[in-house]
């Protein structure tokens, strides 16, 4: 696997930079975990249906990598694995979406 560097210029609502010495330290390390391991695949048996869900923690603000959930399913698809069901949640800390397969 290579390696490569990346540059991340994040600033405040205002356009200022971000001075607290915690919140820094706090973005460095969520996005180290992120990009390390950027998406997260969990399959739960539930009784007679399967679920499969998919967590990408960055998507929240709406900004997170594009088509995942395409990807997602189109690769389930490819694996002859039909989705019957899709359901987006929200709440106050995380957002997801199931898929029921």
């Amino acid at each position: 696997m290579g390696y490569r560097e990346l540059d991340i210029f994040i600033q405040q609502k205002e356009g200022k930079k971000i001075l607290d010495l915690e919140k820094q330290s706090a973005l460095c390390s969520r996005l180290k975990l992120e990009m390390l391991h950027p998406l997260r695949v969990i399959i739960a048996n539930r009784g007679p249906d399967t679920e499969l869900l998919v967590a990408n923690p960055v998507e929240l603000s709406g900004k997170g990598r594009p088509r995942v959930f395409y990807d997602v399913t189109l690769a389930l698809k490819t694996l002859g694995i039909c989705v019957f069901s899709v359901r987006k949640f929200r709440n106050d800390s995380k957002s997801g979406i199931s898929f029921y397969i």
